[in-house]
């Protein structure tokens, strides 16, 4: 069992954060699912007719206004998220070179990679800080790692995800004073998703698991970036 009560989970409509929130409510959690649109939560309520606890709302990480009324909502309700799992996320340039990308496609990425989880980190890890715990994880990708770049294209995902990388390590080194609040970033590896391909080797419940590892941590190291459980360079 976990001592932590509630998580809040983005992008939870599908594939890796729809499993998120499946194996974090497993273990006990109640987990405040996001999504974009309300009509796209139909698995959602599939978990919750299954007897597990989740709450579906709406959020637009995108949106400040949005992302400002659903912190508003959870404070009236008296509801502190222990855990934080940034989870949403698009791929708009999927192998087009560096010379070819549309500039707008860059910002819109960054838009959902970097500043939508910055700005649920600022509306939520206020309260860890005042109790003094919480679980940040960031769900990344390989593919922003600097360590050994063999293979060029796809810069606006992948510049999003080495950003969210930098944003990860420089948090935890903020937070460092509250020793029970861990921040790290999570490698799902190329899954079975609609963005994966069906040729992916790994399940979505494989996928998911680092991140929800890392969400239940009791301690740990926090600043990392983790795949399979284990360390992975930056």
């Amino acid at each position: 069992m976990t001592k932590f009560k509630t998580a809040l989970v983005t992008g939870a409509n599908r594939g890796i954060g729809l499993e998120t929130v499946r194996q974090l409510a497993i273990k006990g959690i109640h987990v405040f699912a996001t999504v974009r649109s309300l009509s796209s939560a139909e698995q959602l309520h599939k978990l919750i007719e299954q007897g597990l606890s989740v709450t579906v709302v709406q959020l637009d990480v995108c949106s400040q206004e949005s992302v400002d009324t659903l912190a508003a909502r959870l404070l009236s309700e008296h509801v502190k998220i222990d855990i934080l799992i940034n989870n949403a996320g698009v791929a708009l340039d999927q192998w087009v070179p560096a010379l070819e990308l549309d500039i707008d496609l860059w910002r819109q990425t960054m838009e959902v990679n970097l500043y939508g989880a910055l700005r649920l980190c600022q509306a939520f890890i206020p309260a860890m800080i005042a109790d003094g715990s919480g679980r940040i994880v960031n769900v990344s990708s390989e593919l922003g790692s600097l360590q050994d770049v063999q293979l060029g294209s796809t810069l606006a995902y992948r510049s999003s995800k080495t950003a969210l990388n930098s944003l990860t390590a420089l948090l935890a080194c903020e937070l460092k004073v509250y020793p029970d609040i861990l921040v790290n970033a999570s490698c799902p590896g190329w899954v079975k998703t609609a963005l994966g391909g069906d040729d992916a080797p790994l399940s979505v419940a494989e996928g998911a698991d680092t991140t929800v590892w890392l969400a239940t941590l009791a301690s740990g190291q926090s600043g990392g970036l983790y795949r399979e459980r284990k360390i992975w360079p930056w």
